[in-house]
């Protein structure tokens, strides 16, 4: 029970992410900014953020050593604008909720593979059949939201028509 502390942690960050979908689709909404402008808005904040929390607490900003960093880890702002850009992208058409079940089965599916293989030098967590019933759980979660919107556009035998149209989608 060490660890309790940092799944709060990881539970405020989590409750944070509906609530930046929210508050930016709502910026988009009144500003009249593109979701890519948001997207860059939003990551002007985020920097301004940082650099005070950065002050507040180390006293300020080294300079980072280049020379020891690989090209690859310099991806990490990309793959964050990538991420907040689809889901400002998917949020409108298919809202929050859905929105952030699908990026969190994506989540979870990368990071099982991550802590499976030890890719990108993170420690080997061993892949056992509890995790793997926990992702079935995410995604028969996500199929079940899936199938309720379709049964609400659909009045004709709404679970057969969904499960034909997840089949053609294979």
């Amino acid at each position: 029970m060490q660890n309790i502390n940092y799944v709060f942690i990881s539970i405020l960050g989590g409750l944070s992410v509906p609530l930046q979908l929210a508050i930016v689709n709502a910026f988009r909404n009144t500003s009249g900014a593109t979701q890519i402008q948001s997207t860059f808005y939003l990551y002007i904040g985020g920097a301004i953020a940082s650099l005070i929390i950065a002050l507040l607490i180390d006293g300020g900003i080294k300079p980072p050593s280049y020379q020891n960093a690989s090209w690859w880890m310099w991806m990490s702002g990309f793959l964050g604008s990538l991420y907040i850009l689809c889901m400002f992208i998917a949020a409108p058409k298919i809202g929050a909720t859905s929105t952030l079940l699908w990026v969190f089965l994506g989540q979870m599916l990368f990071a099982t593979i991550i802590d499976s293989t030890g890719l990108l030098g993170v420690q080997i967590r061993k892949l056992d059949s509890l995790k793997l019933l926990g992702l079935g759980f995410i995604l028969i979660g996500g199929l079940i939201m899936l199938y309720n919107e379709y049964r609400k556009i659909s009045n004709k035998k709404p679970l057969l028509r969904f499960f034909i149209s997840l089949y053609k989608l294979i």
